[in-house]
Formats: structure tokens, sequence, C-alpha cells
């Protein structure tokens, strides 16, 4: 029999999934977000991981991850590939040298069928992406950092013969955030294994909180924990921002501090917001449409920019601004309402059949 789910951690995903469109939406307050928003989903994989009892286990936890986070991200890089002339025909994707003129442009050239195939290969080896599937970066990190953390614990499962695995995780996770940092701060990235480092403190930092399990529930402590928390990350923001797609940080306690902070803004968010049930139910909702968000948001900004221009004109290469073209006023909530519904309303079908499916075969 399936465990239920846990209201407030579905909660926290659908938040998580929030922030990081509205945060890619031209939103103000953006270098807020950036604080903690990202760091969230890397200690949320952790909260949910169980060590692999035996080398079987472990290969199936390397299977789902493969099924689960690879594949996407391949598969959705390709798909923009693929699509990758039918976008500069509608400029969403643009040849036009003018777009360079708006900072984080970039020009786009015809692809042929052999430049399909071998940037495919590349994909499959996390050589790069496609800048419609520019927040696919997270997908191929949590991959590289869950199985790394994953044969981690099964290698010292071993050798410590079954006893506490933490605290020499603890020490490792330090070591590669040290690593991290000084590899950011060097520009060093290659395969994203600078981003790797650097978070797997971020994992290690879920797996702990799954071991405690201690929910606050109480709505004053809820709301003192939540403004505590959201003190703490305002004071931090003049003293820099977190960029971790580009594994760049102040420094590691900066990050540590920020994240920590940012779970425990968005835990006792959560757990207020699941009181209002239709209000927890849609965040659960969001939660679980993760993946379609983040392969898809950035193109769903395109009809934003497209009204937009419609509307008060411009040329048609503009559309191909990345990743919006208008900002100011409450430009920031027209996008984010188009990067969350539009990918939603493209999963919807996909989750219809499954269920028909698993139904189908008595599961």
């Amino acid at each position: 029999m399936a465990k239920p789910r846990d209201a407030v951690l579905d909660a926290m995903r659908g938040i998580g999934i929030v922030l990081m469109v509205v945060g890619h939406s031209g939103f103000a307050g953006s270098d807020f977000i950036y604080l903690f928003h990202m760091a969230l989903f890397f200690m949320l994989s952790g909260y949910f991981f169980r060590p692999a009892a035996d080398a079987k286990a472990l290969g199936r936890f390397c299977r789902r991850r493969v099924v689960t986070l690879w594949l996407p991200f391949v598969a959705a890089n390709t798909a923009f590939t693929v699509c990758n002339n039918l976008f500069l025909r509608l400029n969403i994707l643009t040849d036009d040298p003018r777009i360079l003129e708006l900072p984080g442009n970039q020009v786009t050239d015809p692809v042929t069928l052999k430049d399909i195939v071998g940037r495919t290969a590349h994909w499959c080896v996390f050589d790069g992406g496609t800048q419609l599937g520019g927040a696919l970066w997270f997908v191929q990190a949590l991959f590289q950092v869950s199985l790394l953390y994953a044969g981690v614990d099964f290698a010292l499962r071993r050798l410590l013969r079954g006893r506490d695995t933490m605290p020499a995780q603890a020490l490792l996770s330090g070591a590669l955030l040290l690593l991290g940092q000084a590899l950011g701060r060097r520009g060093w990235n290659v395969w994203g294994l600078g981003i790797v480092c650097s978070v797997y403190c971020l994992f290690f930092l879920g797996v702990a909180a799954g071991q405690l399990r201690r929910p606050v529930r109480s709505a004053p402590v809820l709301l003192g924990l939540g403004a505590a928390a959201f003190a703490v990350l305002l004071a931090m923001l003049p003293f820099g921002s977190v960029g971790l797609a580009g594994n760049q940080y102040p420094n590691w306690l900066f990050l540590l501090a920020a994240s920590v902070a940012g779970w425990l803004l968005v835990y006792a968010c959560a757990a207020l917001a699941v009181r209002c049930r239709p209000l927890g139910a849609a965040l659960a909702a969001l939660g679980r449409a993760t993946m379609p968000v983040v392969i898809l948001h950035f193109l769903s900004f395109k009809l934003v920019s497209w009204l937009g221009l419609q509307a008060l004109g411009g040329e048609g290469y503009l559309l191909a601004a990345f990743p919006t073209l208008f900002g100011g006023g409450a430009w920031w909530l027209a996008y984010t309402a188009a990067g969350l519904a539009l990918p939603l309303l493209a999963y919807a079908p996909y989750r219809a059949a499954k269920r028909r499916v698993l139904q189908a075969c008595g599961r």
C-alpha cells in the first residue's frame, strides 16, 4: 500500500516552482528569490532520499533517475533543436543580429539533420543545452548529484559495515562545498561538475532534514518562523545573491545560510497554505508538474511577448528576446501566469493517458 503523501512537502514543491517562474519573469524582487529558490529543490530531493539496501536497489534508483531526469533533459533539448528552424520562422528564435542589442540574447543559426544528431549526442553527456531549455541545468545537476550521493552512501555503508554514514557524508559535503566555491571563483564548470560540488551539501542537508522529521504545525510558531527566515534573507540581500546555474555565490557560508533560511520560509508558508484546502491542492498540482514547467515555461513566455507586440507594436525579431521582452509594471504577472498555466495544460493530456494505462494494467 502506498504511503500517504505529505501535503506540506507537496505544497513546498509547488511554491518552489512558482518562485522559479517568477524569478525568470522580470519580477523586480528576483534577486531575493534567487537567494534560495533552486537550493530548495536540491534539499527537497535529499529529503526524499532513501539509502539503497543492496546493489539491486541501487540499480533501481539509478534507472529511475535515468528515466525521470536524464531522459527528459535529452528529449527536451532534442525537441527544441528539432524545432529550431520552425522557431526561426516564427521569430521565437532569431538570426537577426539586432537582438544582441538586448542584454542576455543570442543569434541563432538554422540547423541541419547532421546538427540535430550531433547536438543530441552532446545532450546525452550533458555537454551544453538549448536556450529555451535553459532551466534544464537544474535537471542535469539533480541527476548528477543524486547519483553521486547514492553511490557514495552505498560505498560508505559497505565500508562502515552498516554504521551511520551521516558524519562521513557531512565531511564530504563540506569538502565538496569548498571545492565548488573555488571552482566557481575560477569559472570552471565542465559538464556542470562545479555545480554538483556546491549542491552536494544541499542534498545532504535535505537528507538530514528527512531523518529529523519533526514537523511544526502551530500557526503562531509557523508565522514566527517564516517572519524570522524572511528577515534573515532580507538582511542578506545587500551582500550578494546566489546563481547556482553558474555556480556563483559570495561564499560557502552565505550559500548555506540562505538555503536554510529559504527552506524554513517556504516550509512555514506551505504549512500555512495547506490549511486552506483549495490553495494546498493548487500548490500540490503545481508541485507534481515540476518537469513540464521547467521545460516549457520559457517557451510559454513567448505568448505574452507576442500579445504585447500585437498590442504595442514592434518588429517581429523582438519576439525572440530572452527570457522576456517586456518589463516593469505588471508584465511579470502575465509572464508568470503563462509560464505556469500553459505547461499545466500541455501536461494534462499526458497525465490522463498515463492514468488510463495504469488503470488498464490494474495498478
